[in-house]
C-alpha cells in the first residue's frame, strides 16, 4: 500500500475527526476546519470508482492515476460506463413495476 498524503500530515490534524464525523454520517464532503475548503470524503471518491490523479487527501486508490492522464481517461471512460449500465437498469426496473401495476389496475 502507497503513502497518502493523510500519513504524511501531523497525526492530531484538526481535519481528522472531521473526516471522520463526516463518514460516519455519510457525507461526501466536509469543510477543512484549518482552511475552510471543501474535502471530499473516501466515500465520495469510492462512488467515483477510480483515483482521479489530483492527489486527494483521503484517495483509497492509492493514488494510482497521479501523473498518469491516459489511464485516467480510460478508467473514467469505463466508471461512466458503469454510471450508464446501472441507471438503464434501474430504469428497466422501474418501467416493469409501471407494467405490473397497469396490469393490476385492468
Amino acid at each position: 500500500m502507497g503513502t497518502k498524503v493523510a500519513d504524511l500530515e501531523d497525526a492530531h490534524a484538526p481535519w481528522k475527526s472531521v473526516h471522520e464525523k463526516a463518514l460516519k454520517n455519510g457525507d461526501r464532503s466536509y469543510i477543512d476546519p484549518a482552511t475552510g475548503y471543501t474535502a471530499f470524503t473516501e466515500l465520495s471518491h469510492r462512488d467515483r470508482g477510480y483515483c482521479c490523479g489530483n492527489t486527494c487527501r483521503h484517495c483509497p486508490y492509492d493514488y494510482e492515476n497521479v501523473g498518469k492522464p491516459e489511464q485516467l481517461k480510460e478508467q473514467a471512460r469505463e466508471a461512466r460506463m458503469r454510471a450508464r449500465e446501472r441507471r438503464n437498469k434501474k430504469e428497466e426496473k422501474a418501467a416493469d413495476n409501471n407494467d405490473d401495476n397497469d396490469d393490476e389496475s385492468t
